[in-house]
This record gives C-alpha cells, structure tokens and sequence, in this order.
C-alpha cells in the first residue's frame, strides 16, 4: 500500500470509530415523540414554474418568519430537478428544537396546511406528511443555508430491521461514508432523517446529500469507490458491507435544488 492510501485508510478508521462513539450517545429517537417533519408536495407538470415562483415570493418568507420566532429550528425547501410524476415536485425539511415544539406546527397547519401560501396550497395535487428525527448530520448541515451552487441528492430507503439497528448501521456504515465524502471536498454537507410511523408510508429513512456543485456531484461514483476502497480495510466496516443487503431496501434517487430565501 502507499504512504498516501494507508494515511487515508488509517484516517477513514478513526472516522468510522468516532461515528460509532457518537451514536452510542446520541438519545434513542424512540424515548420521545418526533422532532421533525418531512413534507412532500406533488403538482402537476404545468404548475411547477408557478409553485416555485410562489415560493421563491411568499413562501420562503413564511418559513422564514417561523424561524425567527422560534416555532421552528431549521428548515429547508428543495426542488426536484426533473419532471418525475413518480416523485415530489417540492420537499421541506422542518425540525423543531423539542417534541413539544411540535405542536406549535399544528396552529400554522390551520392557517396554512402544511406551511404553504394559500395560492400554492391551491396548485397542489397531494402532500405528504412524515413525521421524521434528524438522526445523524454532518459538514454544515442546519447550521447554514445552502448555496445557489448547492444540488442536493435524496436517497429514499426502507430499512427491514429494528430502528435500533438501523442506527446502529447507519453510525458503523453510512456516517463513515459520507464523512470521507466530506474530506474528499465533494460534499457540504448530510443528514439522516428516519421517518416515525412508518407503516404503509414509501421510506422510513431518508439520506440527504448536499454536494457542492454539479461537478462535485460528478465526482460521486468516483468518490464513493475510493473512499470504500479504504474503508475496507476496516474489518468491522467491511462485515457490515458484506451483510447490507439484509438490512435495507433502496427507493428510487431524486436530484434536487434549494430553494433560498
């Protein structure tokens, strides 16, 4: 092995171990109720250029307002790239500093159901609500927003084991991934969200990747071979690679832009 590939391996490790400590401290999100939500908006074809306009003038505004006042702790409003009638239009992440918090959410829901202008609640076709914890994050997540560069990719999963295990696999294989993702310089930033009340609903985890930049998002194959390549090397990483597909089932992958006030 050379110098340069045995120091990445020996420093992806030490990722991989702290990822592990720190999710043996993080509170069980099945002690409390949930601490956010996940919305899904559907629109027609045709009203997607109108939906964005009418966020991008009152709705972004509105959050924005939330925030301030402290009803909500952070949130974020994405746009899915593509026409895709299999898949949202619009998603917003809300998190909320406690569970109690959330009920505060339920008085902008009679005013403005599901947080939208009435104008562009009229666009809607459907919405869907998960409540959802933000388990895991990393880089600059819900400590800033994201940049007009920013391209966000969503990575919907139904996971087939206990929500304990579940996180468990997500510190001891997910973090160590995208944390080298984010030495490698290609990613911003991620969370992890798991959805609560899961039964029936298309994911109860949802991975939230935030690349810099369209050719940092080119990168992605190229990185996720490389950083694996080392992680590999890490007996205990490696026997949860081994063993994966007994643990989740993946959905079908948006592209997606922010919405920025």
């Amino acid at each position: 092995m050379n110098p340069f590939r045995a120091l990445l391996a020996i420093g992806l490790t030490v990722i991989a171990w702290s990822s592990a400590v720190n999710a043996a401290a993080l509170p069980d999100p099945i002690e409390s109720g949930p601490t956010g939500l996940a919305i899904e908006y559907h629109v027609s074809p045709a009203d997607r250029p109108a939906l964005r306009k009418l966020m991008q003038s009152s709705g972004i505004k509105q959050f924005e307002s939330w925030k301030a006042q402290s009803i909500i702790k952070h949130y974020q409003l994405l746009f899915n790239r593509y026409v895709d009638s299999q898949n949202w239009d619009m998603m917003a992440f809300v998190t909320f500093n406690t569970f109690s918090d959330v009920a505060r959410w339920k008085a902008i829901e009679n005013r403005t159901p599901a947080g939208l202008p009435l104008a562009a609640l009229k666009l809607t076709k459907n919405i869907r609500t998960t409540p959802a914890d933000l388990y895991f994050q990393g880089g600059t997540y819900a400590s800033r927003p994201a940049t007009t560069k920013s391209v966000f990719l969503i990575i919907p999963y139904d996971y087939t084991v206990s929500t304990a295990e579940y996180i468990k696999y997500s510190a001891g294989y997910i973090v160590p991934q995208f944390d080298g993702w984010l030495a490698e310089g290609v990613l911003a930033s991620y969370g992890i969200y798991l959805g609560r009340y899961a039964v029936d609903r298309h994911w109860s985890a949802l991975l939230v990747l935030e690349y810099k930049d369209d050719a940092a998002l080119g990168l992605r194959e190229k990185t996720i071979a490389k950083v694996r390549a080392s992680l590999r090397e890490n007996p205990a990483w490696k026997a949860i690679s081994d063993n994966k597909q007994n643990v989740r089932v993946g959905r079908a992958y948006i592209m997606a832009d922010p919405l920025l006030p």
